[in-house]
């Protein structure tokens, strides 16, 4: 996939999540305008009567701005309830209504960038437009603006953090320096240790890798203390906490481990990652 179909395929997806969020947004609208109907006519009041606050209910004329009506209601929890319920769908509406207003005007100005569809529209004197000068600028930009975003780092035992990598980042362990110096010799975006929720609670996979050839991201595991039982049933449960969320091996997870000795191929990292990344 190049840079110009990932670009359609953000731009759609783009889209997609716009028009959903436009029907989850016009539902609720709807929902909340039938639901006014059935609430209590009025609205609620607080007033302190000898150090107390007490709820009033008050009604107002429509023809009129003065209120005609009030009783106290402190004690009616199911009818308080009624009113506060209605007040707080008041204030959502009108959010509500503004959010699909702004979809609306959003799709309707949208235009999904393709480089190809722009070259192929020039004038003529631009005919025969070398491809190096419209191709795999966006994913360079794109890859560029994920590296730079902020991310939750995992911050236990930062004084483990003493081995080198090619270009200066500090990792746990000598293996994974090796993985991390072929990740960045060989151009490929990553993350060190980067926070991914799952469920209600955090996991740190060692690298979160956004793969050059189709802009998707997978996570890269490497276990190196396999003969330590303790940690092998660890290391056990969060791969099957992975698989419980489609976190694949060799789909959407990269595992790898050390030898019996500790030891690791640098040319077997290098083998994964032309297969799987590059």
């Amino acid at each position: 996939m190049n840079s110009n179909e990932k670009l359609k395929k953000k731009a759609n997806n783009v889209i997609s999540g716009i028009l959903t969020d436009r029907e989850i947004h016009q539902k609720i609208i709807e929902r909340f305008e039938r639901e006014l109907e059935l609430l209590p006519e009025g609205g609620l009041c607080r007033k302190m009567i000898n150090g107390k606050f007490y709820l009033y209910h008050y009604i107002k004329l429509k023809d009129e701005m003065r209120t005609v009506k009030q009783r106290c209601i402190s004690r009616n929890e199911e009818f308080t309830s009624a009113l506060k319920r209605k007040h707080f769908i008041q204030k959502s509406l009108p959010y509500l209504r503004n959010n699909v207003k702004a979809m609306d005007t959003f799709l309707d100005k949208y235009i999904p960038y393709d480089a190809t569809d722009i070259a192929a529209k020039l004038p003529k004197a631009y005919d025969d437009l070398p491809k190096i000068c419209y191709q795999d600028i966006s994913e360079k930009v794109y890859e560029s603006t994920w590296l730079e975003e902020p991310y939750i780092k995992n911050e236990f035992h930062p004084e483990g953090l003493i081995h080198g990598t090619v270009c200066g980042r500090k990792v746990r362990s000598k293996s994974e320096a090796i993985i991390a110096g072929l990740l960045e010799v060989s151009n490929i975006p990553f993350r060190y240790e980067a926070e991914l929720i799952i469920g209600e609670h955090a996991y740190y996979p060692d690298f979160t890798v956004l793969k050059p050839r189709d802009g998707e991201i997978i996570y890269w595991e490497h276990f190196g203390m396999v003969n330590n039982t303790e940690y092998s049933l660890s290391m056990e449960q969060k791969l099957t906490v992975y698989r419980r969320h489609e976190i694949i091996p060799w789909n959407k997870l990269i595992a790898t481990y050390d030898s019996k000795n500790g030891s690791i191929d640098a040319q077997v990292i290098q083998n994964i990652i032309k297969a799987f990344i590059l």
